[in-house]
Parts: structure tokens; C-alpha cells; sequence
């Protein structure tokens, strides 16, 4: 499938929170999705951007059909993997990690196919989140109260 890889464009992101909100479903975590548009505009373009994203583009023959000219995820993991990748090597990356719930075999078959290490099984890595309270808290000096 042929695509095109590029930097996402201020007029993308109320597409990327559509993207955000399908893979939320998915997940089965719909109600986590706090992001708007707005906000991803605002964070992203503004003069020292928090984020970087990429949006692949393909050919109208391979967009989903739910969202007729925009990519569907099947349409998109692939073409973006491999993308991402080349420029991650280009820029001197050394490695690309991925966060995946323990139920998703699809995406834990993709990525261990692709050559990718599960580091919670190999290393014993856990991935830990701050949030809320917890997370004001802790910009207060406030550890642990």
C-alpha cells in the first residue's frame, strides 16, 4: 500500500482526536479521552510545540469506509510502522517503544513479529502513570500526601 508520510498540519487535529477517541473504544477506555482539538492545536503549533506528530496519508482505494477520505486504523498501522521507523533511524533514533494492553494479542503478534521485545516479560519493566491530584501534588513538592 502506498503513503505518504507527514508532519501533522494544525487543520489535522480534529482528526487525530477522532483517531484518539476510535482507539480509545477499542482499548475499551472511552472515558480516558480528554483531549479536543482545540487543545492538541494549541500544544502542537504553538512557538515551542510540546508534541511532534506524523499523519499518513494513503490512497483514497485504502481509506476506511466508516470515515470515507480519512484512514481507518487497519489502514494506517503498517504503513505508518514502517515509516516512522526510517525516519526514526534517519534522525538518529536508536529505538521506538509501544504501549499495549495485556488482551490485545493482534497488536502484541505485530509488534513481536516486527522484532519488538516485551520488556515487561524480559527486563521486568512496569509502566507507571501520574495523574489528577497526584500529579498537582507532585509539581507542589508534595510527595506522597
Amino acid at each position: 500500500m502506498e503513503c505518504v508520510l507527514r508532519p501533522c498540519r494544525a487543520a489535522d487535529c480534529a482528526d487525530v482526536v477522532r483517531m484518539i477517541k476510535e482507539l480509545a473504544e477499542f482499548e475499551k477506555l472511552p472515558d480516558q479521552v480528554e483531549i479536543s482539538d482545540r487543545v492538541l492545536r494549541e500544544d502542537g503549533f504553538a512557538d515551542d510545540p510540546f508534541y511532534r506528530c506524523l499523519v499518513a496519508e494513503v490512497q483514497p482505494e485504502h481509506r476506511s469506509r466508516d470515515a470515507p477520505g480519512k484512514a481507518g486504523t487497519s489502514t494506517w498501522k503498517t504503513c505508518t510502522s514502517c515509516l516512522s521507523s526510517e525516519i526514526g533511524v534517519e534522525n538518529r533514533c536508536s529505538q521506538m517503544k509501544f504501549v499495549v494492553l495485556d488482551w490485545n494479542r493482534a497488536a502484541i503478534d505485530f509488534y513481536r513479529g516486527h522484532g519488538a521485545v516485551d520488556l515487561t516479560a524480559a527486563e521486568g519493566w512496569h509502566f507507571f502513570r501520574i495523574e489528577g491530584e497526584a500529579l498537582k501534588q507532585l509539581a507542589r513538592g508534595q510527595l506522597g500526601q
